[in-house]
């Protein structure tokens, strides 16, 4: 029995070895290195594991990363603030050298209902999911899927003009849009103040 439970223990530590393979960080846990803010920001430092992001304005900080096919992932959370209305992004195959990216995002939204999961193309013609008609099967399938008061998992896929969202594991978004197939990825602030906390962000290359 003990050979069997060792030989079991191996196999399992091998399996989640396998399915974790190819994932690359996206943020060192230490330093800010590989990240570029895009406007003026009030701190961005790493502590503790974690990204920490504070500003009063809206700005998106980008990585050095580009990507076109790939899957992405990170925990966010986001700050608890009076007005009850901070959003926040994980932007993806975006372009452009200097302010606002030019590209797509998967919203982070602490605001109820929550949008969080949702596609929008920034500066691609807005929301590509939900639409209006779209609007009550999302609220439908993400009510009570953010949680406000704790960490949030976010993961994007994009192969070819697909593009697929999840928020804490459950799937939210399935649409295609072929605008823009290869970028950066970035996060974002939405300014008024208040630290988000982000940590393992990480990413997969889907186009080898």
């Amino acid at each position: 029995m003990r050979v069997l439970s060792a030989l079991c223990g191996t196999l399992l530590a091998f399996g989640l070895q396998a399915a974790e393979s190819g994932w690359m960080p996206l943020f060192d846990g230490k330093t800010t290195t590989g990240w570029k803010p895009r406007g003026e920001v009030t701190s961005l430092v790493a502590k503790d594991g974690e990204l920490h992001l504070d500003c009063k304005k809206n700005v998106w900080v980008v990585s050095d990363l580009q990507l076109a096919d790939f899957s992405v992932e990170l925990e966010v959370f986001l700050p608890q603030r009076g007005d009850g209305k901070f959003n926040s992004g994980l932007a993806f195959r975006c372009l452009g050298e200097h302010g606002k990216p030019k590209g797509y995002q998967a919203e982070i939204d602490a605001r109820q209902p929550s949008q969080s999961g949702g596609v929008y193309g920034i500066g691609l013609g807005g929301w590509l999911y939900p639409k209006a008609a779209q609007k009550a099967e999302f609220a439908r399938k993400t009510k009570g899927l953010f949680r406000h008061d704790g960490w949030n998992t976010i993961r994007v896929k994009a192969v070819g003009s697909r593009i697929q969202t999840w928020v804490n594991g459950k799937p939210v978004a399935d649409v295609k849009d072929s605008q823009s197939l290869k970028g950066y990825f970035g996060i974002q602030h939405y300014g008024g103040g208040g630290v988000v906390k982000f940590r393992n962000l990480r990413a997969k290359d889907l186009s080898k």
